[in-house]
């Protein structure tokens, strides 16, 4: 889907909201009135407010795989983009009837990996990982687990840890990942 004005106006409400209270408890009438814009523009875009989430998520990956050199460039960049927007992600995963959304990020994050098979840069390790398994949905959600559980535990922890120690630790985990055909 092409950004448009309309799809980044109703991305930014979503952030704004979610720094504010818990993503469960909001509505799509919240959404467009935050995002000023009407109810039947919202439907043109998004099937739901979980698909505004997803698209969301997508488009700010992108912003940083855009941005980084490399991945390790990529992972300093992510872990540094949810320690300055820890309430929104506080909120995302705030108790709620869906698990607290984990296991849709999980979803989501392992479907922007299989994007990342097929488009990813050709010298990524994770690129390279999921090319060569045979089963690269499970290694994918292999990584999403990895990365998501690592920024869950540290959310769990107050953010206390050293943002380079949850880099770090993310890293040796891509690190590992089997290079070659399995």
């Amino acid at each position: 889907m092409q950004m448009n004005r309309t799809v980044r106006d109703f991305e930014r409400a979503l952030e704004v909201l979610v720094t504010e209270k818990p993503f469960e408890k909001l509505t799509i009438d919240q959404i467009c009135e935050e995002a000023l814009l009407h109810r039947s523009s919202f439907y043109r875009y998004f099937h739901d407010k979980y698909d505004l989430l997803e698209q969301t998520i997508n488009a700010r990956l992108n912003a940083l795989w855009q941005k980084a050199s490399d991945e390790d460039e990529l992972l300093e960049m992510l872990l540094q983009y949810v320690n300055e927007h820890k309430s929104f992600f506080r909120h995302l995963t705030t108790s709620g009837s869906r698990d607290s959304l984990y296991t849709e990020l999980m979803r989501m994050s392992t479907e922007i990996l299989m994007n990342v098979r097929e488009n990813g840069p050709e010298n990524a390790k994770i690129t390279r990982a999921l090319r060569a398994t045979k089963n690269p949905q499970l290694v994918a959600s292999s990584i999403s687990g990895a990365i998501m559980g690592s920024l869950y535990w540290w959310q769990e922890q107050n953010y206390e840890l050293a943002d380079q120690e949850i880099v770090d630790s993310v890293k040796r985990f891509v690190n590992s990942l089997p290079q070659g055909t399995n």
